[in-house]
């Protein structure tokens, strides 16, 4: 169960630079920022807090913060 509930969230490319920020708005004010490597050569990112915000939010929000990532990391691969 969750701890939080999600007000906004941006999923977005760092630009000059291959990270993923991720910046989360939550309902009791706070906020929390990520930088997020990512390997041009293999598309691969680690993001061990995702667990942490799936205890925080819930696993749904982290599935759909996943699924954001991948995409966003997709497309600058394919750019």
């Amino acid at each position: 169960m969750s701890s939080y509930d999600v007000e906004s969230y941006t999923v977005q490319p760092v630009e000059g630079d291959d990270q993923v920020e991720v910046i989360i708005h939550s309902s009791d004010g706070n906020k929390w920022e990520y930088g997020i490597p990512f390997s041009r050569s293999t598309g691969r990112y680690h993001f061990e807090e995702i667990d942490v915000l799936a205890m925080d939010f819930g696993d749904e929000f982290a599935e759909e913060l996943q699924e954001k990532l991948d995409a966003v990391v997709k497309k600058l691969l394919e750019a």
